[in-house]
């Protein structure tokens, strides 16, 4: 019998603006309705299944607020608005935000929705949107105001409210009525959300286990010196070692969750699997028994013997005495649930993960402490499935419910029956991504975010308390937002890796939770925390120029080492916390000899019609303005070349058309410095944008440039010295 325990991690941000009190982003109370109510939900008709969630507290106390009626949001203001008394501002916030959500799946299934998606238009530069609220009428900002929410609701919360399936079966023309029962209905799912999981608890189908309060991550609360001990050459923004605040977030864990379900969580995932052996100690002396993490840390954590029949079984972890078991999750089979099965049909995904199951179960020894842990995000991936997983899961469960060989386990009632038999020498100290601390630590803006939580914290330990005479609420208040501003979340979307349509919002939130730290201690805001940390900055490529180039330019990778002393910047992943898109470049190659500028663009294959119309724009931003525009698809047979822009205060002069530019395989072309006014040793900022016109679709770097040094005579025989 092979045991596999589903470990599901439900999370968000901490979302409450401390200065308004408001919720500044929907994501709470729209995946409740969604991933949150459909996951718990299903079991009940699935009682031979069993599985662990990972609920964050930070998230269950949002859903509390939600679940008494004393939570708001901008988004839900902006629902509950009658459509006649909107504001052309409050339209532009419909407009610009009420189509959130996996397009393919969440928007295009609906035809009226996706009629007004397309009457808007992918992305609407700024000094047209004054012109496009003419084309809406009240009627479509109403429609609006209920397709938004109505998306949201999750396949068990549509065969459960027979409301939601009228209003999905009506389409359009929404009226008021409309609305509110839509918000009811939504309201009510959020009440039955948390008593749900206590009766999924009860019934002894459900196990809960917790995260650090705020979801920070530990090994860089501890000391974030730990971040070089994964990446050796990182750049770290000064000294930050609060193993006392690591200490607080898990005890605030673990009495948020005796309070609300009523007993000690046994089981513990540390935010992004991020672990160390330090957090051991912490951990246990909350009374954590055991942990999660990714199998890249186990493989990094065994002396010897690293074959792959290893990684299903707990191991012990100990440090300074202290000791707690661990487990660590397949990284492919939870991979392909959050990535791979939605674009598949749901009857072949399930079959498959069956057959990857059965086949480690053939592999292993007839062992009944075998355990296979697929632990993935929760909430995300049901987006991109385009029945929101219900099929996929439903069938799943049906044929694990009924095999003889497979079973599905609580995992702490796992461990009470196989404890570990191994003891790892050491543990790794890392991530589940990339088995280091990249995301979080590291890039500009990262550091200069940790740099404002770094003196905010010193501001408020050396703050005179005592002399002022603050309320013990004040500091305690002033304590939890630091512990806010040490999530995770925040330093995730700063950098270059992610991105979201709300980049800007998180910044503003995490410079708010700071700031109100000055404000409750009845002392200024500092400039260091008015000043948006999401500014353009240089990024390093990921490989630096490091020679003269001559490459041959045919559009074909003409020999290996043609572009080999190349720079090359990789395309990150983009868009959201678990999602990769596609992208329209895999990444390109920049360079130079003494009196050219050379570029390589690796094109991702399209269909010819995802295509038609866009542009590649190499825009230059220093010395001067300028920029290369040439389309992503060249006519068939046409005549290929490229146009040079140069740019005067605001308006652009096209100056002249260059055909050394070929594009088959690949796109490589060249123009020389003389054309772009460099001279040698002069620095040059540019970045890759692709337009359609006037929109802007996808920038590499996304909100920085690349830099690189005009060669000279010297350049490499300086190189070499080097």
């Amino acid at each position: 019998m092979l045991n596999i325990a589903f470990f599901w991690h439900m999370h968000q941000p901490y979302y409450r603006d401390p200065l308004s009190g408001e919720y500044s982003l929907p994501w709470v109370r729209l995946h409740a309705c969604k991933g949150y109510y459909d996951m718990i939900s299903l079991l009940e008709e699935y009682p031979a299944i069993r599985q662990t969630f990972n609920l964050v507290p930070s998230l269950l106390r949002q859903l509390n607020d939600y679940a008494r009626g004393e939570a708001q949001d901008i988004f839900l203001d902006h629902t509950r608005k009658p459509a006649e008394e909107l504001s052309p501002e409050e339209k532009k916030f419909i407009l610009g935000n009420f189509f959130l959500g996996h397009p393919e799946t969440m928007v295009k299934p609906y035809p009226a929705y996706w009629a007004l998606f397309k009457k808007r238009g992918v992305k609407v530069p700024e000094e047209q949107w004054n012109d496009l609220l003419r084309h809406f009428t009240l009627q479509d900002f109403r429609d609006l105001q209920v397709w938004f929410n109505l998306t949201w609701f999750g396949h068990r919360a549509r065969e459960k409210k027979e409301s939601v399936r009228e209003l999905l079966l009506k389409g359009r023309i929404f009226t008021e009525s409309d609305k509110a029962i839509l918000l009811q209905a939504q309201s009510e799912i959020i009440q039955e959300l948390i008593p749900l999981y206590q009766s999924m608890l009860a019934k002894g189908q459900a196990e809960i286990t917790t995260s650090p309060f705020y979801h920070p991550i530990l090994p860089l609360l501890i000391d974030w010196t730990a971040a070089s001990r994964s990446m050796p050459k990182v750049s770290l923004p000064g000294s930050f070692s609060h193993p006392e605040d690591a200490e607080v977030q898990i005890q605030k864990a673990v009495e948020y969750h005796q309070y609300l379900w009523g007993c000690q969580p046994t089981g513990m995932w540390p935010s992004e699997g991020s672990v160390c052996p330090e957090l051991i100690p912490l951990a246990r002396k909350a009374g954590i028994r055991w942990m999660a993490s990714d199998e890249g840390i186990l493989f990094r954590s065994l002396s010897g013997d690293t074959a792959r029949h290893r990684l299903y079984r707990p191991y012990r972890v100990k440090f300074q005495g202290a000791e707690v078991t661990m487990v660590f999750r397949d990284r492919n089979l939870s991979d392909l649930i959050g990535f791979t099965y939605a674009k598949n049909p749901p009857q072949a995904a399930a079959s498959d993960l069956l057959t990857h199951l059965k086949n480690i179960q053939k592999s292993q020894p007839d062992d009944p402490s075998r355990l296979v842990l697929i632990a993935l995000d929760g909430e995300n991936p049901w987006e991109y499935y385009p029945d929101g997983g219900r099929d996929f899961l439903r069938e799943l469960y049906e044929k694990l419910s009924n095999h003889p060989a497979l079973q599905t386990v609580k995992i702490s009632k796992f461990l009470e029956t196989y404890p570990p038999q191994e003891t790892l020498d050491s543990l790794y100290t890392g991530s589940w991504i990339e088995q280091n601390f990249r995301i979080w630590i590291g890039s500009p803006e990262d550091n200069q975010a940790w740099d404002c939580l770094r003196r905010t914290r010193t501001f408020l330990e050396k703050a005179p308390g005592k002399s002022q005479n603050f309320p013990a609420t004040a500091w305690q208040s002033a304590w939890d937002e630091i512990y806010i501003a040490e999530g995770s979340d925040w330093f995730w979307w700063y950098g270059d890796d992610f991105t979201s349509d709300n980049d800007q919002e998180f910044d503003r939130l995490f410079r708010s939770h700071l700031s109100h730290v000055h404000l409750l201690l009845q002392s200024p805001v500092p400039d260091y925390l008015q000043t948006p940390i999401t500014l353009s900055h240089e990024v390093k490529p990921s490989v630096e120029p490091v020679g003269l180039l001559s490459p041959v330019l045919d559009g074909q990778i003409t020999h290996f080492y043609e572009w080999q002393e190349a720079g090359y910047f990789a395309r990150r992943y983009y868009h959201s916390s678990m999602h990769r898109t596609e992208g329209f470049i895999s990444g390109f190659y920049f360079g130079f000899d003494l009196q050219h500028l050379y570029f390589r663009l690796d094109p991702i294959l399209r269909e010819p019609n995802h295509l038609q119309g866009l542009q590649f724009h190499i825009h230059f931003s220093h010395p001067r303005e300028c920029q290369i525009i040439f389309p992503v698809q060249f006519p068939k047979g046409g005549e290929q070349f490229f146009t040079f822009v140069k740019s005067f205060t605001g308006s652009s002069q096209p100056t002249d058309r260059f055909t050394t530019i070929c594009s088959d395989q690949i796109i490589e072309l060249s123009i020389p410095f003389a054309a772009l006014q460099l001279q040698p040793s002069q620095r040059v900022d540019f970045f890759l944008q692709i337009q359609k016109e006037d929109l802007k679709l996808e920038r590499y770097p996304r909100s920085g440039y690349l830099s690189l040094v005009i060669p000279d005579q010297d350049f490499e025989s300086t190189l070499w010295q080097v």
